[in-house]
């Protein structure tokens, strides 16, 4: 079964075509900066690569359909035409609780997305565009929305509740959701193959860390916490996200500077977290450089992601009673290893135990504690778009038999 995986954010579209159960990668690539001068086309197949190329991409529909030319026509043609394409998976940031499961999108489900969209108002509106563009192109496929927030679906209420007036979650379902879920589905079923375990059966924190970062508490295989909330810029501080913060510094900052909520929305958003800190940086390859450098605002930045970190291991050791493992994931989880290692510093109270050459020299994923640690420390390569995949092909077989 042929089975293209679809991630639409605003101005961009990331594909990956699958031949499922065997889950091998058909062909796979991106294009960014959709209806601007600058668009950008990758494309890698067994037998034809292209990084960067100029194209002329004027909206979603036009370069989807580039996308399916691509892959039907020489010197690609991995198919024959759009109808060899069995089913469309899609990537879908946060549907509230409007749905509990991943699902096959028909009508309702799609009036049920369109009244989430403010859920999520970087991420939804786009993700919607790529479901209605792919629906409109292969009107007879199933087309299956996978969404990121159902990992986090069994959060018990005294942990997805804030404490304001419970008549605003009765009216506008203000609580925390969370997000990354697909990550963490990949995260948690990778280390039991790697382990040979069974992660229903343990008490696990599970730490994603990129341009948005979040942690997360499971318990017997269901999520007891999670960092991000109601939006992601909840929790760990991020690239240009705040994180935790007194909520009073919102209503301070308004009127000191004389904000509209678009601007303090903007600041909390794009001009805090590891940018805010540093003053300068918001990709994490240059905070590492300037800490190796001493800089001063980058160790700053740096250590106050750190420790963010750190105390939300510790809280949710708390209210799991316990901690069996620790996973890392995520462009920073996976290949920082000055992260890991200062994350995992001085926690031999947990037991924990890092083995310094392992996480130094780490190459793919490994365990990177030592035999002796009490708490196994694992480092996983995320792969979203097979879950994608894996959800996909599973509903189009229910739906078949």
């Amino acid at each position: 079964m042929e089975i293209l995986v679809i991630n639409s954010g605003s101005t961009s579209i990331k594909f990956k075509l699958f031949n499922m159960p065997e889950e091998n990668v058909v062909a796979e690539g991106k294009i960014e900066n959709i209806g601007q001068i600058n668009t950008l086309f990758t494309f890698i197949s067994k037998n034809f690569t292209f990084i960067d190329k100029p194209y002329k991409v004027s909206d979603h529909k036009t370069g989807l359909n580039m996308i399916i030319d691509l892959l039907s026509n020489p010197p690609v043609s991995v198919i024959k035409n759009k109808n060899d394409i069995d089913a469309i998976g899609h990537r879908y940031v946060n549907i509230g609780d409007r749905i509990s499961s991943h699902c096959i999108i028909d009508e309702e489900v799609i009036e049920k997305i369109k009244e989430s969209l403010e859920l999520a108002p970087l991420h939804n509106p786009a993700n919607l565009m790529g479901i209605e563009v792919s629906m409109d192109l292969f009107k007879n496929k199933p087309n299956v929305v996978v969404f990121d927030n159902i990992f986090h679906k069994d959060i018990p209420s005294k942990a997805y509740l804030y404490g304001i007036p419970y008549d605003y979650y009765e009216k506008y379902r203000i609580r925390k959701y969370g997000f990354h879920g697909i990550a963490y589905t990949y995260m948690v079923s990778r280390v039991s193959e790697l382990l040979g375990i069974d992660y229903k059966k343990m008490k696990i924190v599970a730490i994603m860390l990129g341009g948005g970062s979040s942690i997360t508490a499971i318990k017997n295989g269901k999520t007891m916490d999670t960092s991000m909330g109601f939006t992601p810029a909840e929790g760990l501080f991020m690239s240009t996200r705040s994180g935790d913060m007194d909520p009073a510094i919102i209503g301070y900052l308004m009127k000191k500077e004389d904000l509209n909520p678009a601007e303090m929305d903007e600041i909390i958003n794009q001009k805090s977290g590891l940018l805010g800190l540093s003053r300068k940086y918001k990709n994490f390859i240059d905070i590492e450089k300037g800490v190796e450098e001493k800089d001063p605002d980058c160790i700053r930045a740096f250590d106050s992601y750190v420790f963010r970190i750190k105390k939300y291991i510790g809280s949710y050791a708390a209210i799991m009673n316990g901690l069996d493992l620790i996973i890392f994931g995520g462009g920073i989880g996976e290949n920082s290893s000055i992260t890991r290692e200062s994350i995992l510093d001085d926690m031999t109270y947990f037991g924990i135990i890092i083995d310094k050459n392992k996480n130094k020299n780490l190459k793919g994923e490994q365990i990177i504690s030592t035999s002796d640690s009490k708490v196994p420390v694992a480092v996983v390569k995320v792969n979203e778009e097979i879950i994608i995949a894996r959800e996909t092909y599973n509903m189009v077989m229910q739906q078949k038999n």
